[in-house]
Order: structure tokens, then sequence, then C-alpha cells
């Protein structure tokens, strides 16, 4: 004869030999009801609105990092994956590893393409090369390695000064083009 103390486990066995008549029941009974996409049927979701705070945005090509751009504030705009980005701090790796640090007041990010736009107080600091530039605006093109300044912009190296209207520079190469009207010193003598 079975005690009731012993026979509480027999409850935890037979829900187990039962649960196939009972599964479906039960599993519709605790479906959540409605409908909880925020777009009608058959449309597709349309764009979403954000604000973060302290966000880092990590880029890469083939495994390797190539750029890591960190903001204080981000912001989603009316065009898809583009973000508007406060007080930035990014950080861009050359194939050899070499970071060239620029800092901004404003920017926008484009994650599709690839595109850092950089605005206000641009500095731009390359330990490696040993150089400061500063600008107001600056392009990264990150797929084809770019960075290009349309504005006035200033380099500055140990001994010499160069001044142009613009710059280009391809990360791959290595190569600068500086645009316009340039104004070069060098140690202390004047040139154009």
């Amino acid at each position: 004869m079975i005690s009731g103390r012993n026979a509480i486990w027999i409850i935890p066995v037979a829900l187990f030999l039962t649960f196939p008549l009972w599964k479906k029941p039960v599993g519709s009974f605790l479906k959540p009801r409605g409908d909880f996409s925020s777009s009608p049927p058959g449309q597709k979701a349309e764009g979403y609105n954000f604000a973060m705070a302290g966000i880092t945005i990590l880029q890469s090509e083939e495994d390797q990092k190539t750029a890591t751009i960190r903001a204080n504030r981000a912001s989603s705009t009316e065009i898809p994956n583009e973000y508007i980005l406060e007080q930035v701090d990014a950080d861009i790796l050359d194939e050899q590893g070499n970071i060239t640090n620029i800092l901004a007041d404003a920017g926008a990010y484009n994650v599709d393409q690839k595109r850092l736009k950089l605005m206000d107080n641009v500095v731009i600091t390359s330990k490696a090369d040993n150089y400061t530039m500063k600008t107001d605006l600056l392009f990264y093109e990150g797929e084809k390695r770019i960075v290009y300044c349309p504005e006035e912009t200033l380099l500055q190296g140990e001994g010499i000064v160069i001044t142009g209207s613009s710059l280009h520079h391809d990360m791959n190469t290595g190569m600068y083009t500086l645009g316009g009207r340039v104004r070069c010193t060098l140690e202390g003598r004047v040139g154009s």
C-alpha cells in the first residue's frame, strides 16, 4: 500500500506521461493574442528613432579592425542607418596598425556606406607620422580608406606648417594632396 507521503511523486510522473494530451490546448491558451508589429499587416516597418549616450561604433574589413568611433551622444536621422554624433573621438587604423586620432564637435556616420562626416573643430593627430591637422569639415570613406577635407586645412609637423584650401589623403598609398592656394613654412622660411 502507498502512503500519502510516498504518493506525491506520482503527480510529476502522471503529468509527464500525459504531456502529449494537454500540450496543444495549454500552448494555445498561453500564446499571446493580437498583432504586436508596429506596422500594418503586409507593410514593412518604417524607420525608428532613438537617442543614446556614450556609444562606440567598430568598423572592420576582412576581420581586421579599421576604425573605432566613439561619441558622447548619437541619434537617428530620417536616412536609414545614418546617425548624428556629438563630441566625436575616432581612431582610424592603417594596415600597419598605426592609429590616427580624430576629434570633432559634431558628425554623422552612415553604416551602409561606412562614411564618417566630422564637422566643427576637427583635430587629427597621427603619432606615427608626427603631425597634427586642423579643419572644420572632414569626410572619411571607410571602404576606400580615403580622408577628404574640402575646407581650409592646416597641417603641422616637425619643422613644417602647411595650409591649403583642401586636403585629400589616401590611406592605402599614404599620399597627401593639398588643393587650392598652398602656403608652406619650413623651419622659419615662408614659401608659396
